[in-house]
């Protein structure tokens, strides 16, 4: 998994690349809390168009990290979710969890 960081207005968008899975979804937590820690940051956006692949562990990520968003007040939203990732949202019953962005003008 690698990314890129960028910030368009109040938002920070991580832009995920690769699988998000058992190998890379505990260096991702690491990285992205630090930053969550170190910023403040008023709304939180993983951007999953180059995500190819998505198990348990990515799911679990993205889930704790909407729970630190929304429990420090900030807002959290997945963005440009392709077709196989909503498939694992739809099956694991979390496509309606998430607020998902279909397109960044979307974002406001």
């Amino acid at each position: 998994m690698e990314y890129t960081t960028r910030n368009k207005g109040p938002h920070k968008i991580y832009e995920l690349v690769g699988s998000l899975d058992i190998y890379s979804a505990s260096k991702m937590k690491k990285e992205i809390n630090a930053v969550i820690d170190e910023e403040e940051i008023d709304s939180l956006v993983l951007d999953m168009a180059k995500v190819t692949h998505m198990d348990s562990s990515g799911i679990a990520l993205i889930a704790n990290l909407q729970k630190k968003m929304k429990s420090s007040g900030s807002k959290f939203a997945l963005l440009n979710v392709t077709n196989d990732i909503m498939a694992v949202l739809r099956l694991s019953s979390l496509d309606n969890f998430f607020t998902i962005f279909s397109s960044e003008a979307d974002l406001g």
